[in-house]
């Protein structure tokens, strides 16, 4: 079974990658249309940000609890 420590390193990571992901859709530049809603850089830039918010929070409950 895994541990809470590994457990909150994995959705970090994921976050992260995320984070990126919004990042690199960010610095293209191009709105994208998903069906049901239309990506923009804005979008893009508050979605990098707030997965990057959660990154650190996750990584830092790691390391203090």
């Amino acid at each position: 079974m895994a541990a809470l420590r590994d457990v909150l390193i994995f959705f970090a990571g994921a976050e992260c990658f995320h984070a990126i992901s919004h990042g690199l859709m960010y610095w293209i530049g191009v709105p994208m249309d998903v069906g049901f809603m239309v990506v923009t850089p804005t979008v893009n830039f508050w979605s990098m940000v707030i997965n990057g918010v959660i990154t650190v929070w996750l990584l830092w409950s790691v390391y203090h609890s």
